[in-house]
């Protein structure tokens, strides 16, 4: 509605028509009227991107309830626009772009104990979502919690009847399938879980339809997308939502062929990937809310790209458009809900290879370990056994390190996939990592795959002269974001407040130890272990 500055309506029309010819003035009511054309065309290039014009009324538009929050905030911000829109549709937009809270979900008494704050505000906005028949990014920063939230939502009875029995479907990397698993069972025990990997996955696919939850991989998604394009899931759930930011592979085709009433995608690096990145991932959410690629293209990711005010101002009209559908909180925003540290374990399953390996190694070490401490007794045979479970874990952590024919560095390691994936998710999200490794020689293949992926890196081990010079430029150097150390050379007499983040690559014991304390540094801690070996391993 156009209205002059006392409130009288004008003729959308005749405004029209006056833009049209280039003309700032018109003449209404015997009155000529001045009119702001700069601000019209921005409230139209709003409108335009979201909706599609009513040719029947001149200046009208049709929207869609998707675009109210988008559409409220990108004109509140215009000076001299008024918004008139029912009680309801007010309250709405103000609850979609966070101005308003959600009523609170009421929550299971364990989970009630557990989840931080933060993490509850999460849950409750994913179960607006839900409500609001919406979709949405969780891209809180490393280490908040986005699986536990994710799951706390899964585990809440759905609110449309029907797809009150039908399935969720969780879709990660192939080395976090078996954590997802684990932190069901702590989490939501109480949901019927199958975990679809590996050859044995084919006997299973009458179970789906049964269960609450499954669990798969990108990668065997792509082979068995046939088989989940039979079932109406209630919920999908993509984590590490860089496996679809490109809109062109067999990932993102394949999960945006999957139905399902609810999506939801983890990632904690959205706003890092490129604006393309961004498209894809909402196309899987939400197809069609912000329009064809090409159109895309024209209207965000080429004008972004320039340099000045006018690129930042399609940035920020691309971060209001987005807002509503992802909620994103860093580290410093939640630290009063945190501990001094986080910790976290990652488990991943060995490579057919390590298995096979790992496997006649235990067994032809136990019957000679047997024999041994039958014959010279226990004392006699310790640093047999410690040299045994040392082997264990070096094969836990790469074939190489066997230094065997049988076992080249080209040989697959889960768990440096493992550390690979996490290292990108930390370096992308702007962290910087210190990076601990009983071994050199997996540090070494360490420097060689961080060299591959063209990352900066400070080294230190026992070879290391000047060692408080290289601890020194990398506390300094903010475009080196890894640290690789030595466990038993860096473990103590080294302050390091450059790092976040801490990564135990294999799992520290007795007697190299460390803890935050020792790195006087503020620092998450993650140790990775190595599946089905390391547990024995690291006894």
């Amino acid at each position: 509605v156009y209205e002059d500055a006392n409130g009288e309506r004008l003729p959308p029309a005749q405004v029209q028509r006056t833009l049209l010819r280039g003309d700032a003035c018109m003449e209404h009511g015997g009155r000529i009227i001045l009119l702001d054309a700069g601000a019209i065309a921005t409230v139209n290039d709003i409108f335009s991107d979201c909706a599609s014009r009513d040719g029947a009324r001149p200046g009208a538009f049709r929207l869609s309830g998707v675009y109210a929050a988008y559409v409220q905030s990108a004109l509140s911000a215009l000076d001299g626009i008024d918004i008139e829109a029912p009680e309801g549709w007010l309250r709405r937009a103000d609850r979609q772009n966070r101005v308003l809270p959600p009523a609170p979900v009421i929550l299971s008494a364990k989970l009630e104990s557990i989840l931080r704050p933060y993490q509850k505000e999460g849950v409750t906005w994913l179960r607006f979502l839900e409500q609001s028949l919406f979709n949405g990014i969780l891209a809180d920063d490393m280490g908040l919690g986005k699986t536990v939230q994710a799951l706390s939502w899964i585990s809440q009875a759905r609110l449309h009847p029907q797809i009150m029995e039908k399935p969720c479907l969780v879709v990660c990397p192939t080395s976090l399938v078996e954590n997802w698993a684990e932190e069901a069972h702590r989490f939501a025990p109480e949901l019927r879980l199958l975990t679809l990997s590996g050859a044995e996955r084919h006997g299973y696919w009458d179970e789906l339809e049964h269960v609450n939850m499954a669990i798969t991989s990108y990668a065997l998604l792509r082979r068995d997308v046939e088989k989940y394009l039979k079932i109406d899931f209630a919920v999908i759930v993509l984590d590490e939502a860089q496996h679809i930011k490109n809109r062109s592979t067999m990932n993102a085709v394949a999960a945006k062929r999957l139905r399902s009433m609810h999506r939801l995608v983890l990632t904690g690096t959205p706003m890092e990937n490129s604006i393309a990145d961004l498209w894809s991932i909402m196309d899987f959410l939400m197809p069609g809310y912000l329009g064809s690629y090409e159109s895309f293209r024209r209207t965000y990711e080429l004008p972004s790209a320039q340099a000045g005010p006018e690129a930042e101002q399609v940035r920020l009209r691309l971060r209001r458009k987005l807002h509503p559908f992802v909620l994103r909180r860093l580290k410093i925003d939640v630290a009063r809900d945190l501990p001094p540290k986080i910790e976290r374990t990652a488990i991943c399953s060995l490579t057919t290879d390590q298995q096979r390996i790992y496997d006649g190694l235990l067994e032809q070490s136990r019957r000679r370990l047997i024999t041994m401490v039958a014959e010279r007794g226990f004392q006699h045979s310790r640093m047999e056994i410690l040299k045994t479970l040392l082997r264990l874990r070096q094969v836990c952590c790469h074939l190489a390190l066997l230094k065997q024919p049988l076992a080249p560095e080209s040989q697959p390691s889960a768990k440096l996939e493992l550390f690979m994936e996490l290292l990108d998710e930390a370096v992308d999200g702007g962290h910087r990592v210190l990076v601990f490794s009983q071994f050199t020689s997996m540090l070494f293949i360490l420097r060689r795959r961080l060299e591959e992926a063209a990352l900066k890196y400070s080294y230190l081990d026992g070879m290391t002269r000047e060692r408080q010079r290289v601890v020194r430029e990398f506390n300094a150097r903010r475009d080196v974001p890894v640290f690789l150390m030595s466990l038993k050379a860096g473990g103590t007499g080294l302050n390091i407040t450059g790092a976040d983040m801490v990564i135990h690559y294999d799992r520290p014991g007795a007697p190299y130890r460390t803890d935050a304390h020792g790195l006087r540094g503020q620092a998450d801690h993650a140790q990775y272990g190595g599946g089905k070996g390391a547990g024995n391993a690291a006894a």
